[in-house]
């Protein structure tokens, strides 16, 4: 779901494959263009996370149950800068390199994600990022159709704070059931970078492209 760049630092969380090809690359999670070492992330029809969930926490987490271990975990996925959990997680995933992910953090964050109590959900949540032509024809192919998230998503409520690439993912709630958005949880008040004004969107979460422009 977003154009990533095979180089000395992505390659550790990538399929070893990668390292050794000569020539364009296909699976059913990604597309891999050897003359400009990039991935071009597909839109997934099926969730293949599905047999590697399991709930880590309780179901339903009010703000003031929060303890040391969910909140190291998610301060250890928005702290990019200190360490490499944000890519780690995500390109594992991304890539569907099952063997290296680590699915007990990955359980964990998104165990927190489902089960965070919160009223406070917006109807409008904002992603900037930066897509290739050719992932954003994935989007136009899926139009009114489902697909499902294939790795964590950060999202805001204000659009002035998205990353400036060449597009916007607007996530809508308003129309979603009580069991849809208990995939997204705002977490901003613990992250490392508060001013983000963060939300969380877990993996293997179903999404319908409404629109592309």
């Amino acid at each position: 779901m977003m154009n990533c760049i095979f180089n000395a630092r992505t390659s550790r969380y990538l399929p070893q494959q990668l390292a050794a090809t000569a020539e364009n690359y296909e699976t059913e999670n990604f597309h891999y263009d050897h003359s400009t070492n990039s991935l071009d992330c597909k839109l997934l029809t099926k969730n293949p996370y599905c047999s590697y969930f399991q709930q880590i926490y309780p179901t339903i987490i009010n703000e003031h149950e929060l303890n040391n271990d969910m909140l190291n975990v998610i301060h250890s996925y928005t702290n990019s800068h200190a360490n490499e959990c944000y890519m780690k997680t995500n390109l594992n995933l991304l890539s569907a390199n099952f063997d290296d992910i680590d699915w007990l953090y990955v359980n964990k964050l998104r165990s927190l994600i489902r089960g965070l109590n919160q009223s406070n959900l917006k109807h409008v949540y904002y992603r900037g990022l930066t897509l290739s032509d050719k992932e954003i024809q994935y989007y136009l192919d899926k139009m009114n159709e489902c697909y499902y998230t294939n790795s964590f998503l950060s999202f805001t409520i204000d659009r002035l704070l998205i990353y400036s690439g060449n597009s916007i993912i607007i996530l809508k709630t308003d129309n979603s059931s009580e069991l849809a958005k208990k995939n997204l949880a705002n977490i901003w008040k613990w992250s490392a970078n508060t001013e983000e004004k963060e939300a969380l969107l877990a993996v293997g979460t179903k999404l319908k492209v409404i629109s592309v422009h």
